[in-house]
């Protein structure tokens, strides 16, 4: 079966060009962005951004959609992408959250959306 991660993706409108642009050079990436997440809804953040949500994903980083779409999280998350003079910096507009199946495994990168992040509970 593999091991299994819960990931979102959220993007402000301002770094949709740029995501656009790094989805266009893997066709596996945008038909996982565009056809294979869980959830993706376009008006996030009253229609300020998109969030993209998979649940019980192989996310490695071997597969080359996940590669490209980790590329662009990276280099957003890193302040790689100019914006506009008084936009601030391109780690403001996105989060990028993702759980293993391992209690330990959790990964955040970008500051944006504080109404992205995880939560630990206990079940018995």
């Amino acid at each position: 079966m593999g091991y299994r991660s819960q990931v979102v993706l959220a993007i402000a409108n301002e770094l949709q060009p740029h995501f656009m642009a790094a989805l266009s050079t893997c066709n596996e990436a945008t038909v996982l962005v565009f056809n294979d997440s869980d959830e993706f809804d376009r008006e996030y953040a009253d229609g300020e951004a998109w969030l993209i949500r998979w649940d019980s994903i192989k996310w490695y980083d071997t597969f080359q959609e996940v590669a490209t779409i980790e590329k662009f999280v990276a280099a957003a998350n890193d302040d790689c992408f100019e914006l506009g003079e008084d936009e601030g910096e391109s780690s403001d507009y996105i989060k990028f959250v993702r759980v293993g199946e391992n209690s330990d495994d959790i990964e955040h990168l970008g500051f944006g959306f504080d109404s992205v992040y995880s939560s630990t509970h206990i079940n018995y």
